[in-house]
């Protein structure tokens, strides 16, 4: 005999709130923040009151100093209102806050890693391809903010190589040899040992011409151009958590939240029934769902904020000695230690850690996934070489010296790893 019977029964079920909260959980601080800003475009019932458009700062008064700062590109370099020496942009700072101002928001983020590829002559460390494959970012976007930068600086700055600063700046400048450009493009090395004449043969012009270029190049051109970095900081990485020594006591804390709010006019639009009776039904719809979209994304903005709080308050209780330098490592730890403490689940851990980096107690900057007990060996190794030294050595020497040491790495993995433990470059050690 058949029939029907009932039963309860639970069952796990992955909404779509639930994959966006997922989502939001993994991101880094710099991608969240690129989100935030996506969310934002799209919302107008989200506000994020008193934000900088170009630097981010936060003001009382919803501006700052540096909006006040309007660069007027030119091809020698960069003019500011108000700046008496025009002629001479002098200071990274001033260029770094025009290209800003010239970019898109999404692409603004992506200046800090540029500038620092920069070394003391003003060139690039690696091609825009290497450090668009660095990022993970489209190298289109990298050489939009190249491109910003050569805009507002000095001609030949942010250049890849010598030949390509000695090529930006014939861009720049008028009336120069018809030849002058083949010639650094193709024969510079032939020129620099003196070889005028074959340089000549290969070209198809009279040896004069090669000497006129030579000579215009020699007394019109720079080599590199280097801008003063000032009393600036360089960029360094934006850290996620930041963890603190107080008392003898830990404590963890987000190194930024965004401050967003629902929107005041839609608030008191939504609160008005005079003013709701006016609107269209099609009007009435969008202010509901607007307003309905932006609460959401809030609460996830908050819960993703908690459970990464959370996640670093528990990670550096169980790393408080290796924290307060009472032990050379990590201990021993998994992320399904973490999650079975704090009643997650462990995916909801890995997402947390993933990408995260924390700001330890005397300023080092490491991954979070650092302090769950990963080896770490060419980091020691580095930072005991840089503490032995005596006299600063270049990222190329570091390689050499890490490489006698069974460490094989490029010149480009020591700059990364060197700034990870916030190890600063060669001229400011």
């Amino acid at each position: 005999m058949t029939g029907l019977r009932q039963e309860l029964s639970h069952a796990l079920t992955v909404t779509p709130a639930l994959v966006q909260a997922a989502h939001l959980l993994a991101l880094p601080d710099v991608e969240l923040e690129l989100h935030v800003r996506d969310v934002l475009a799209g919302n107008p019932a989200l506000d994020d009151p008193g934000e900088c458009p170009v630097c981010g700062t936060v003001a009382a008064s919803g501006a700052c100093g540096c909006v006040a700062v309007r660069a007027v590109p030119r091809p020698g370099g960069l003019v500011l209102d108000g700046d008496p020496a025009a002629e001479s942009p002098g200071e990274l700072a001033d260029v770094v806050t025009a290209a800003a101002a010239l970019l898109p928001s999404a692409d603004r983020l992506l200046l800090d890693h540029v500038v620092a590829d920069l070394d003391d002559r003003g060139y690039l460390d690696r091609p825009p391809e290497c450090l668009a494959a660095d990022l993970r970012v489209p190298v289109a976007r990298i050489r939009r903010v190249v491109a910003a930068v050569r805009q507002v600086a000095p001609a030949g700055f942010c250049a890849v190589d010598l030949v390509d600063c000695l090529l930006l700046q014939l861009d720049a400048l008028p009336d120069t040899p018809a030849v002058l450009r083949s010639v650094v493009r193709d024969h510079l090395p032939a020129l620099a040992r003196g070889r005028l004449p074959s340089v000549a043969r290969a070209l198809g012009v009279p040896v004069e011409e090669v000497t006129a270029a030579w000579d215009y190049l020699r007394t019109r051109l720079r080599p590199c151009v280097p801008l003063d970095r000032g009393t600036a900081r360089p960029p360094r990485l934006r850290p996620d958590l930041v963890a603190t020594v107080a008392d003898g006591e830990v404590r963890v804390s987000l190194a930024r939240q965004p401050q967003l709010r629902l929107h005041p006019d839609f608030v008191d639009l939504a609160g008005d029934p005079g003013r709701l009776t006016r609107l269209s039904d099609a009007e009435r719809q969008v202010l509901t769902r607007s307003l309905a979209e932006a609460a959401a994304f809030l609460d996830r903005l908050a819960q993703r904020a908690q459970t990464l709080q959370r996640v670093g308050v528990e990670v550096a209780e169980r790393q408080r000695a290796f924290l307060l330098s009472r032990r050379p490592a990590p201990a021993p730890m998994t992320r399904a230690d973490v999650a079975a403490a704090l009643g997650l689940h462990e995916s909801t851990v890995s997402r947390a850690v993933q990408g995260k980096w924390v700001e330890l107690p005397g300023g080092r900057i490491v991954p979070l996934g650092d302090l769950f007990g990963r080896a770490r060996g060419v980091h020691e190794c580095l930072r005991g070489l840089v503490a032995g030294e005596r006299a600063p050595m270049s990222d190329a020497d570091l390689a050499g010296e890490l490489a006698e040491r069974g460490h094989a790495v490029s010149r480009s993995a020591v700059r990364k790893y060197r700034q990870q433990l916030g190890i600063p470059a060669r001229h400011l050690r």
